[in-house]
């Protein structure tokens, strides 16, 4: 018998391997790079950490904007006074991500992103203490925030640049010779 020839069963034709299933499309994803891994785990961990920081500095800045808030109206008002920075804040910043997921430019977002966490910053560093280390306290917080975020959003961004609305009708742009 001729090892090169296919083996046949009863009726000549040549023989099915005995496990027929497929290999389903996903089931070998984590086998083709072993470096996915430790990149996820690494990326997770940077993203866990901004969120933490994150949410620890829009809360103490939050708490530092109600005391602000406590000393002009009532204090059922005052707790949701924050709103009006941290709102605009948190809403900015969803916009950011979902252009960073879809590779756009978020020009006017991280505007009033910016406007929002100046604005945070400047009422807790008005209200502070006049000495330095108690203005530096109080106004780093709303910073962090800032800096977290774009931390946080830079794991949802690839290394490619922004696509524009226009490239996705008329296709990429071309440079002029």
């Amino acid at each position: 018998m001729d090892p090169a020839a296919p083996l046949l069963d009863s009726r000549g034709r040549p023989r099915r391997p005995a496990n027929r299933r497929r290999p389903r499309p996903g089931a070998h994803i984590f086998s083709g790079n072993p470096r996915i891994i430790p990149v996820a785990i690494l990326i997770v961990t940077i993203a866990v950490c901004a969120l933490t920081m994150l949410y620890w500095s829009v809360s103490y800045s939050y708490s530092q904007l109600r005391a602000i808030a406590l000393l002009v109206v009532s204090e059922h008002l005052a707790r949701w006074w924050p709103l009006t920075v941290y709102g605009p804040w948190l809403l900015a910043g969803l916009s950011i991500l979902r252009a960073a997921v879809q590779h756009r430019t978020a020009r006017r977002s991280w505007a009033v992103m910016l406007i929002a966490s100046g604005t945070a910053v400047a009422l807790c560093i008005g209200q502070s203490p006049s000495s330095l280390l108690a203005m530096v306290i109080v106004g780093i917080p709303p910073i962090t925030a800032l800096v977290c975020f774009r931390e946080l959003v830079g794991q949802f961004s690839s290394g490619h640049g922004p696509r524009h609305a226009a490239d996705t009708l008329n296709g990429p742009k071309q440079g002029r010779p």
